[in-house]
């Protein structure tokens, strides 16, 4: 399922000094399909954090990406970009 996939993505940066809550933080509101708060949660963040967490939901499921945030994933992200920087494959 793509929602615990994105949960998961999002899981493994929890040991993250400083940002790893953050992370969790969204992970658990996405895995509760509270997508709204995880968005407004998400877009008041510092900018490295958001635009890695944006970048691993839409990588792991597009879908979920257009929920929260009401804008076309790859227009965020390119395939030979940030994607493949953070290191998350196809």
């Amino acid at each position: 399922m793509k929602l615990l996939t994105t949960r998961n993505n999002l899981l493994k940066y929890k040991n993250t000094p400083y940002d790893g809550q953050d992370y969790e933080t969204a992970a658990h509101l996405i895995a509760g399909r509270q997508y709204e708060a995880a968005a407004n949660f998400i877009d008041r963040l510092d900018s490295l954090p958001r635009d890695t967490m944006k970048t691993i939901i839409a990588k792991s499921c597009k879908t979920i990406f257009i929920e929260m945030f009401n804008c076309d994933p790859s227009l965020y992200a390119d395939e030979l970009g940030f994607f493949n920087a953070i290191g998350i494959g196809k």
